[in-house]
């Protein structure tokens, strides 16, 4: 079967599209050992031209569109645009539908909806549409239909991640973002026992309670193997960034993790690390494995809001001691902040800065605030006080938050994000340590023989 795929995701400035997914690159590898033939695409809003083109070189018999939930407008108008030029059955999958299964079934043409991971699911259901004869009820897949609405239960989770197959990587341009950046992206898992309230990960975490473990992760063999294959593919391959943001929260895991990398590859790493997880003892066995690079979510300066609101259990005292022990290791930083956050004020967007002056990260990733569909700050306080707009996600792609405050205007937010990226280096294109302006940090860690 011809499938067309659509990523349907927020575009960021130094990443185009399609971004590589690690959970919809295994599932393409899943589908491509079945046979279907597929072709995928990244759109962050919607582009008619782009779209008839994919149409005349796909010919596709199914549209599978991965939603992220800053980009259901931009689905909508791209699933509108289909249904007046093609009479396709189209799937919806992804962030979105997971947490808004009945919202994602009333976009235009969409008949079936994937909730979850999709390795039991969709790669079932599209098997079941080969055959006419064949039940179409799959768990985790919920359908609308002449009958009503079709809502079975998820399977269980996959627990042997090793057992699946390495994500498909060359449809989301692989060898363009390599030649450019030499950063190879990898998941080493699933699952996050983090419970930070601006993330949907309690949302999913709870769709599966009682269906097996949530935090899962691959055996160091397993991620190292990828990591050699991709190697093998393209020699422009020069670092390795970790995506899990649970990544080094199981000190046995990381210890094996670390030796086994060190070894087989050695290549300089870049991982999320939590603020009040870095300890000498972990980050002495992440620089075993030649640790260059860490994200860190600060997210705000203002401790009411990252832990009353978001839950983070996390201190600004926490937050120095990090990024001293990590500045002091040699290690660059990737300050993470929201602006616009449920109770932002001019206040605590200044506290954010004099925060991050006291950090002196290497760089700083500042995005507006977006209440995510299934998180506990998009229901309370958000919803609760009337702060959700119609426009929340237009408002979002100009760089402005998606909720509207009384105390705290779209604007005021748009002009402390500019004045961030105006004083802090926010560039993200390749690796920290290719750009001149972060010499200093490199000939530390060269007359410290790493």
């Amino acid at each position: 079967m011809r499938i067309l795929i659509l990523q349907v995701a927020p575009q960021t400035r130094a990443r185009p599209l399609p971004r590589f997914d690690a959970r919809l690159g295994t599932l393409l590898t899943l589908l491509a050992q079945r046979g279907h033939e597929l072709h995928l695409i990244g759109l962050s809003r919607f582009d008619e031209l782009h779209v008839k083109a994919a149409l005349t070189r796909c010919l596709p018999q199914l549209v599978f569109a991965d939603i992220s939930p800053v980009c259901v407008g931009a689905a909508r108008r791209t699933l509108e645009f289909l249904g007046t030029r093609e009479f396709l059955p189209i799937v919806a999958g992804g962030a979105y539908p997971t947490v808004a299964p009945a919202d994602a079934l009333s976009l235009p043409g969409v008949t079936a909806v994937a909730i979850g991971e999709p390795d039991a699911t969709l790669v079932t259901y599209f098997e079941r549409l080969k055959d006419p004869v064949a039940p179409a009820a799959v768990r985790g897949v919920w359908l609308r239909d002449e009958q009503g609405l079709t809502r079975p239960q998820l399977p269980a989770l996959v627990e042997d991640l090793d057992s699946l197959p390495f994500a498909e990587r060359e449809l989301f341009g692989c060898a363009a973002w390599l030649e450019r950046t030499g950063e190879l992206e990898i998941a080493v898992g699933r699952g996050c026992p983090q419970r930070c309230g601006y993330c949907p990960n309690d949302a999913e975490r709870a769709l599966y309670e009682g269906r097996g473990t949530w935090v899962r992760r691959r055996s160091p063999g397993n991620v190292l193997d990828e990591i050699a294959v991709v190697r093998d593919r393209h020699a422009t391959v020069r670092s390795v960034r970790i995506l899990d943001h649970a990544f080094a929260l199981d000190d046995r895991w990381l210890g094996g993790f670390c030796d086994v990398y060190a070894q087989r590859c050695g290549l300089p790493l870049r991982c999320h690390l939590r603020a009040n997880a870095i300890t000498a003892a972990r980050l002495d066995v992440l620089r075993r494995s030649n640790l260059r690079e860490a994200d860190v979510e600060v997210i705000s300066g203002s401790d009411f809001i990252r832990n009353e609101i978001f839950a983070m259990e996390l201190s600004n005292g926490q937050i120095h001691e990090a990024f001293c022990a990590l500045h002091a290791a040699g290690v660059a930083t990737r300050a993470v902040v929201y602006l616009g956050s449920p109770y932002e004020s001019e206040a605590s967007m200044e506290d954010t800065l004099r925060l991050l002056r006291r950090l002196r990260p290497t760089r700083v990733d500042v995005r507006p605030y977006y209440p995510f569909p299934g998180t506990r700050a998009a229901t309370d306080p958000c919803q609760n006080n009337g702060w959700l707009c119609a426009r929340g996600e237009e408002e979002y792609h100009a760089d402005r938050p998606g909720i509207e405050m009384p105390a705290c205007r779209p604007a005021l937010v748009a002009a402390g994000i500019r004045r961030i990226r105006a004083e802090f280096s926010t560039e993200s294109s390749g690796p920290w340590w290719r750009r001149l302006h972060h010499a200093p940090l490199r000939l530390l860690q060269l007359i410290r023989g790493r």
